[in-house]
């Protein structure tokens, strides 16, 4: 298997996950008393989440969008990286030698005045 096989493959494991947690929860979310409360905000808040789990899990096993974005199809590989042969890259100029700066050029007149005397 390729690797976009096995990822694809843990998105769609990763659905079913999310799937299996939705429908857990809305199975206790039915068996308690939150139904009969008289507070209707209180089935709001116990929907939510069921809802999260449902919708990202029924995401997930559709799984296409993950996966391009993980791996995604380049059309014509071959073009982005083949080169014309008519076209010749331009030369760089030829690199000049940096002159010294002002304290270099005053150390080597200094050196060429103060020389060591020749031992003969």
């Amino acid at each position: 298997m390729k690797p976009k096989d096995i990822f694809g493959l843990a998105v769609r494991l990763l659905g079913l996950y999310f799937l299996y947690l939705g429908l857990y929860a809305l199975a206790q979310m039915l068996g308690s008393d939150i139904i009969n409360s008289p507070e209707k905000m209180d089935i709001v808040y116990a929907l939510l989440p069921v809802a999260f789990d449902l919708i990202v899990g029924w995401w997930l096993l559709g799984g296409g969008l993950l996966v391009r974005r993980a791996y995604p199809e380049t059309s014509r590989p071959s073009e982005n990286f083949t080169a014309s042969p008519n076209r010749t890259a331009p030369a760089p100029p030829p690199v000049s030698a940096p002159e010294p700066a002002g304290m270099d050029q005053a150390e080597k007149k200094l050196a060429a005045l103060v020389e060591k005397p020749k031992e003969k």
